[in-house]
């Protein structure tokens, strides 16, 4: 349905100065009895959506960063609203401690190599001598164990090493993530624990990272009007921050199940293309169709009229007069689809054409168009 650009004063004062300047018109002259319309095509509207409903942004991918280790936060590199990157940096917890711990774990394993290096020349010693029996078998088999022994040793400090090295690198808290900070939880000097908790015990939690390029609207939808709904419908959603912005979306995901006590049926629309105009937490109106609203033809045109220039007859035919060679004259028309305001002239008329609007009972056919 396309919607028709009237010009001249046309009864509808939100249309103000800019059509009543094209029609050559003062918005402020005194209105007449009959005025003259002049039609011209416009750019279609809308589609009408079978269903409006209102619900919450939310990321995909929500998380919490928390500390892995123990300690005071000496360093903070990150604000709430940062943009951050995986792996970026966001805080330094005291790393003394840990790096005794590894330095420890690293000269421990040094000691267990070194042994380790021993046992091997003492197994070759005594297999020597147990082949040319010179050595007992006890004595080749407690080289034997003892040389087990040794790289077992190793192995287990390698272990150790490794598990210090962790610790001392989770010294620095890191984005899991790429997103943006939407809450800070901690200060520097703050101590944390990565048992978590509360009062004598330091929360384990920094704050919390969402994705934002993957964000969707729940809302929930009556159980008497999910039946409009299906997976893969278009939608357009319009956030309450920005009731200016339009964004493309689809239904995602229908709950199969239902809150009973609300009567309501979940439903998660995917939003096309979100930027950083979108907030999560924030409210948005979401509106289904039937069909994409975006894939309408943008140049398809069509006349609609002002309702005060159609005449119905007894009959049901409807007419218009309009101007021809300075005369008004009675010309049928088929009408389309109507609001409060308007038709839709579906034939009978041309782009450009002037019709009469406003009493018309006083109007005859052949009357002077009078400026």
């Amino acid at each position: 349905m396309c919607v028709l650009g009237l010009a001249g004063y046309f009864g509808w004062e939100r249309f103000g100065d800019r059509f009543a300047a094209w029609a050559g018109r003062s918005k402020a002259a005194p209105a007449a009895a009959v005025r003259s319309v002049r039609v011209v095509a416009a750019p279609i509207a809308a589609a009408t959506p079978v269903l409006t409903a209102t619900g919450k942004i939310v990321s995909d991918h929500l998380v919490e960063v928390q500390t892995k280790v123990s300690g005071q936060v000496v360093a903070l590199h990150f604000e709430q609203g940062d943009t951050v990157e995986r792996g970026q940096v966001l805080a330094e917890i005291e790393s003394d401690t840990y790096r005794a711990r590894r330095d420890e774990a690293a000269a421990t394993l040094e000691k267990a190599r070194a042994n380790l290096a021993f046992q091997e020349v003492n197994f070759d010693r005594v297999r020597r001598l147990h082949a040319q029996s010179q050595a007992s078998d006890i004595e080749f088999a407690d080289a034997r164990r003892a040389l087990d022994e040794a790289r077992a040793q190793v192995a287990a400090d390698e272990a150790l090493l490794a598990f210090a090295e962790k610790l001392l690198r989770d010294c620095q808290v890191v984005a899991p993530i790429n997103g943006v900070i939407l809450e800070r939880n901690v200060e520097v000097g703050d101590f944390v624990a990565a048992e978590g908790g509360r009062g004598a015990m330091a929360n384990a939690q920094f704050g919390a990272i969402a994705d934002m390029s993957k964000l969707r609207v729940e809302v929930d939808v009556s159980e008497l009007d999910i039946r409009r709904l299906r997976r893969g419908m278009p939608c357009l959603v319009v956030p309450d921050a920005h009731k200016d912005r339009r964004y493309r979306g689809e239904v995602l995901w229908i709950d199969p199940g239902a809150n009973y006590a609300k009567a309501t049926v979940q439903v998660k629309v995917r939003i096309f293309e979100p930027d950083a105009d979108l907030r999560v937490e924030g409210a948005a109106q979401v509106q289904f169709f039937t069909e994409p609203p975006w894939e309408a033809a943008a140049e398809a045109t069509a006349l609609r009229v002002p309702l005060s220039s159609v005449v119905t007859d007894a009959d049901g035919t409807t007419h218009v007069y309009v101007a021809r060679d300075g005369r008004w004259r009675r010309v049928s028309v088929q009408l389309g689809a109507r609001d409060a305001a308007s038709a839709e002239v579906v034939s009978g008329l041309n782009a450009g054409d002037e019709v009469a609007a406003g009493d018309l009972a006083q109007l005859r056919e052949g009357a002077a168009v009078r400026g």
